[in-house]
Order: structure tokens, then sequence, then C-alpha cells
């Protein structure tokens, strides 16, 4: 997240023409130590070959559920934001070190860099699509908890009516009021630039240290994040109540008539295909309610044998779940300094430089270790996931050994004398 810190000794650098409830400075940014800048770009690597992972298996035909293709669409912007985020600190720390001041102030230490023109019209973009993209990450989350909640609340109406489809339709709004949003802030972002001095980059901004869109997107994240926290406990609320009776439509998809009861079940409605042929079967038959295939009336023992205890199903029911879970928590956890960084930009408290330079610095590093974490819960929840990177593994160990028996047995060849082989 860029950073525009006011510096003084920089002010005279940007003639600043725009009345008095404005100010114009040089436009900063906060590098973070050494270690953290270096740290970075390391966990980018780490997260998007993971998260790329994730999507080809999530994404396969067989794998695909309303579940899988949120799952992925969360593994696609948490791939685009750790690999934008770190991008403007590299080249700060790399390509501009010997301009970088030394922060006083920092707790973790670090360093000022004072942009120039042609940096901060690439960089702010840049660093605002990757907010954007994180954006996009808390949206699908948010979608994950409000999918799953519905789920177990109304299964049979979930399982009628949110397929794929429903799911991708479903995600499409959301992504595209997030890129709106994004490229308008971009564009009003950039006016706020002009050249000063020297080649320097000025910023022009209210006198407060508020950024009035900047603080609206971060409260509607605060807005998705208590709701996705209530989501939460609503999900553990259920699990526990439940237990590992969770009930489950026995329904076939797309189909529009009432499932036949399997086996299982411990109340069957009586049917005149299952009945053996008897004389006079009917006239001692007792009476039963009758369901016709177009009734719209279910009888009791037809709508409680609609729950089934399936363990499978339940099993994988629950594994759902607590994957939501894990998910969730590890957000909220990765989202604190955000909050953090937020309550002190919106000016309902003093504006404290060295938090501000504090949440800089361990941002991008909460969200890629949440990004990392999220890929040890796929691992270690789904059955599915450890059996394709073992296949993976074993393949690639595989190809290592032949190759290496196939060096052997031509050195072996090549150092034999003539005379041995005949």
């Amino acid at each position: 997240m860029l950073s525009n810190i006011s510096n003084q000794s920089y002010d005279l650098n940007c003639e600043c023409n725009y009345g008095n409830d404005y100010i114009c400075e040089q436009s900063e940014l906060f590098i973070p130590s050494a270690w953290i800048t270096i740290t970075q770009p390391c966990l980018t690597v780490e997260c998007a070959v993971v998260n790329i992972f994730i999507i080809t298996i999530l994404l396969r035909p067989k794998n695909r559920t309303p579940s899988t293709i949120l799952l992925s669409s969360l593994a696609a912007s948490d791939c685009l934001t750790t690999i934008l985020a770190p991008i403007p600190y590299l080249i700060g720390y790399t390509f501009n070190f010997n301009n970088l001041i030394i922060a006083e102030n920092s707790i973790l230490g670090g360093w000022i860099w004072p942009q120039l023109y042609s940096n901060c019209i690439i960089l702010t973009p840049l660093s605002l699509t990757s907010s954007g993209f994180h954006m996009m990450s808390v949206c699908f989350t948010f979608m994950l908890n409000i999918q799953k909640v519905i789920a177990l609340q109304f299964p049979l109406w979930t399982m009628k009516y949110i397929g794929n489809k429903a799911t991708f339709l479903a995600i499409c709004p959301f992504v595209l009021i997030v890129l709106g949003f994004n490229t308008w802030r971009t564009i009003t972002g950039n006016g706020h630039f002009f050249e000063g001095k020297n080649g320097v980059c000025c910023i022009v901004k209210y006198k407060s240290h508020i950024n009035g869109s900047l603080l609206f997107m971060n409260m509607c994240l605060m807005i998705i994040t208590l709701v996705i926290i209530l989501c939460t406990i609503y999900i553990c609320w259920k699990l526990r109540t439940l237990g590992k009776n969770i009930q489950i439509p026995n329904v076939r998809k797309n189909s529009k008539k009432i499932p036949n009861v399997g086996e299982n079940s411990l109340t069957t409605p009586n049917t005149r295909v299952n009945t053996p042929k008897i004389p006079n079967a009917e006239k001692n038959r007792p009476k039963t309610p009758s369901v016709r295939e177009n009734s719209r009336t279910i009888p009791n023992a037809k709508r409680n044998s609609m729950k089934i205890q399936n363990p499978k199903a339940q099993a994988k029911i629950r594994r759902s779940a607590f994957i939501v879970i894990f998910i969730s928590v590890v957000f909220i956890l990765s989202e604190v300094l955000n909050y953090l960084w937020t309550i002190n930009q919106s000016g309902l408290l003093p504006f404290s430089h060295s938090l501000d330079q504090l949440c800089d610095s361990l941002m991008i590093l909460s969200w890629q270790f949440g990004f990392s974490v999220n890929f040890i819960v796929y691992f270690i929840m789904s059955a599915k996931l450890r059996k394709t990177l073992q296949a993976f593994l074993v393949k690639i160990f595989r190809c290592n050994k032949r190759k290496k028996d196939e060096n052997i047995f031509s050195n072996t060849i090549t150092s034999t004398p003539n005379s041995a082989i005949i």
C-alpha cells in the first residue's frame, strides 16, 4: 500500500495553487526493512505456484462445484494480489537504494523513498490494482460464507437452485463492481499528481490525512468482515448442534420429482411398485396416503424420509464447512493490520506515523502468510488435492530416476573396452 508521508523538507519542490484547503507535497513511499522487502518476493513466488496448482485442480470438470468455483476464484485473486503488491517496494529498494532516506521513527526500520513523477504515475496504479484484487478476495470469502450458511440452513433449496451456473452469475457482479470502483480510483488518483521542480512527483490532498475513496473501501472491508465473523459463528454453531447427523436431502441433480427413499431410511412410504401381486390384496390393504407423481402434497412419511443419514455425504459437507471456517479465521487474522491502518487513517484517533509505517511494513506479509495457510488448509482437508500432488511428485521422481539410469547405462557402455565386449 502506498503511503504519502508529509516531509516538510521537500515541500519547496511543489508549488500549490489549489486553495487554502489543500496542500501540495512530494509523494513518498515507505520502503520496509531489508528482510521484509526480500521476503515478500520469495513468498510471492511460493503463493503464485501454489495457487496456480490449486486452480488447475479445482477447475477440472469432475471437481467443479459451487464451492470449488468460489475457492478457485479466491485463489486467482490471491495470486494476482501477491504478485502486484510487492513490486513498488522491490523497485524502490533495488533500483533506487541510493535515493532512500532512513526512516527515523519506524519501529521495524525502513526507508523513505522521495518519488519522481515518472515513478509515481506507474507505481500508484499498480498499487491500486493490487488493492482491487485484494478486495475481490474479500468478496469471494464473503460469498463462501454466505453460500455455506444457505447450504446448511436450506439444503434442499441449495441443491436445486444454487449450481455452477448460478455461482458464476453471482460472481460476475462483484467482479464488475470492484473493477469499476478500482478504475475510478486509479483515474482520480492519477489526477492528483503533477510534476514539480526537478522532476519530483507532487500530490495534491486535503490538509487532513483522510483519503476518501480508500477510507470508504476499507470501511466496506470492515463491514464485510463483520458479516464473515457472524457467518463463521453460525457455521460453527450449526455443526456443533447437529453433530454428525447433518440433514441431507436425497435429491438427484436436475430432478424435479420427489426422490425415492433409499435403503437406509427409517421410514418408507408404501408404493404400488414394490408390492407383490397377491389376489384380493387391494381389499385387505390398509388405507395409506397415496402419492401421485404430479401431486403437490407430500405425506408426512415421505417428508421425513427426505432427510437421510449418508455418512459419505455428511463427511463431505462437514469437510467443506470446516474449510470455510478455517479460511475465514485466517482471513480475519491477516486483516488485523488493515483494520488498524483504517482506524489510523479515519481521523477518529490522532494520526500516528509509527503505526502507519508498521502497518505498511507487515500488511503485505500478513496477506501472503494468509494465502500460504489457505493452501495448507486445502491440502489437509482435500483428499483429491493430496492424491494429485502425490501423483505429480511420483511422476517427477520416476522421470529423474529413469534419466539417471539411462545416464549410468550409457556411461557403462562407453567405458567398457572392446575386448571385454567380445
